[in-house]
């Protein structure tokens, strides 16, 4: 079977217009010699693309501002136009999957989902995407050895990394994750991450794949270093005789230990697969020889969030300690935050001023002159660094498209378009 791949133009940042490049001569994706893998493939990341567009959609349909402010965002517009731009690029690329397969004579399976034990609220959401979004890269990336074309393994290439960069918006909206944690990813074979894929699935979607046994992870709440896995599977009624691989991006193979003793290593950080086998040889971690290994069930991904970063904790607070600060923010225009300054400043003349009158009372009035009051002008869009009284510094200004400036509680700047003023006093 010969088909060709499709591309669609990005008519403006909110409307998507169809344009397939066809077989034809300058083709950008023409395939040149497809065979019923190539097709088999490309129908599977189909379904897989279905699976997350109809997820998102149906996250940011579900949910109000005040959940995402529940769930600890500092920003709602933040999380919520991260979600719609992975929407859209997943409706895109399923698109386009369906009808580089109706080009060429195949059919699109169209599948349905049910996510109804995941919506239940933008905490768990967030953890799931994280996951989804993982497993299309785990999938993209296992898949590339099965591609016969190379001009289909390019386009599938250049999906991949679009998922990748999806992943590391949600690993900075969980929080406590870090943005890339590790240099390199891990591949699945299709049976695999069919696996992981299938319990969302309802009603007829045959994708010619066999999914590999279902692992679920029976720990509640965050997983870390050093803590003790349990698992469960439909063939696994103990621990007997059976070990847990974990997989992390980068190395060669797993870490293979008994089933009972399945403790999350001290070095740990981000993503991490795990196979549950019958014996103790480690699992490689590449599709061509982990295909032919015998597994008993798996892969389950969990993240491991062992290197917070400050971009994440930006975006999404979390829980403080008794020794921690909290920052109150407001809603201001820019000339009000220009006004913040100028009366941080004021203030603080003002108290030099009261102190010195007071050691010089014997004036000839006897009274002080009251100080100045204080300029509002506005500063520079990109100005750092002391104000001009030195009083307060300025940490800096950014942009926040379509809402109102947020300023924190601490004495701020503003430039002439609304901005988040950071600053501190001195």
């Amino acid at each position: 079977m010969r088909y060709s791949y499709t591309l669609f133009a990005l008519a403006s940042p909110l409307f998507v217009s169809a344009l397939p490049f066809r077989s034809r001569s300058g083709a950008l994706f023409k395939s040149r010699s497809a065979s019923a893998t190539d097709a088999l493939v490309f129908n599977f990341a189909n379904v897989l693309e279905q699976l997350e567009s109809s997820f998102y959609a149906q996250a940011i349909a579900k949910f109000s501002d005040a959940d995402f402010s529940a769930a600890g965002f500092s920003n709602t517009l933040i999380p919520k136009q991260a979600l719609t731009t992975i929407q859209s690029d997943e409706a895109i690329h399923q698109m386009v999957l369906a009808q580089a397969l109706i080009d060429n004579g195949a059919t699109p399976l169209q599948c349905n989902f049910n996510f109804d034990n995941v919506l239940t609220d933008v905490t768990t959401v967030a953890a799931t995407a994280r996951t989804v979004e993982y497993l299309g890269v785990t999938a993209y990336l296992g898949a590339a050895t099965l591609l016969d074309d190379p001009i289909l393994l390019d386009a599938a290439a250049s999906i991949l990394t679009v998922e990748a960069r999806h992943q590391t918006l949600l690993n900075i909206l969980s929080g406590t994750g870090s943005a890339v944690a590790q240099p390199f990813d891990i591949p699945f074979v299709p049976g695999e991450a069919l696996s992981l894929a299938a319990p969302f699935i309802t009603g007829d979607c045959n994708t010619g794949i066999t999914p590999t046994n279902l692992l679920t992870i029976t720990n509640t709440g965050p997983i870390s270093q050093g803590q003790t896995i349990t698992v469960s599977a439909q063939n696994i009624t103990g621990t007997d005789g059976l070990f847990c691989n974990m997989i992390v991006g980068g190395a060669t193979a797993s870490v293979s230990m008994p089933l009972s003793q399945c403790v999350v290593p001290s070095t740990v950080n981000g993503a991490v697969a795990l196979w549950v086998t019958a014996d103790s040889n480690p699992l490689p971690n590449n599709v061509v020889d982990r295909a032919k290994a015998p597994q008993v069930a798996g892969p389950a991904i969990f993240f491991v969030d062992s290197s917070p970063e400050m971009i994440g904790q930006l975006v999404r607070g979390s829980s403080t300690g008794s020794g921690a600060t909290s920052t109150e923010t407001t809603t201001i225009s820019p000339d009000d935050a220009a006004s913040i300054i100028a009366g941080a400043s004021g203030t603080a003349t003002a108290s030099s001023s009261s102190a010195t009158d007071s050691s010089s009372s014997s004036g000839s009035n006897g009274a002080a002159a009251p100080p100045s009051a204080p300029s509002s002008t506005p500063l520079a869009p990109d100005f750092t660094g002391p104000s001009p009284d030195g009083h307060v510094n300025v940490i800096g200004l950014s942009s926040v498209p379509g809402t109102p400036a947020v300023a924190s509680s601490t004495p701020a700047a503003a430039s002439s378009a609304p901005v988040t003023p950071s600053a501190s006093s001195s």
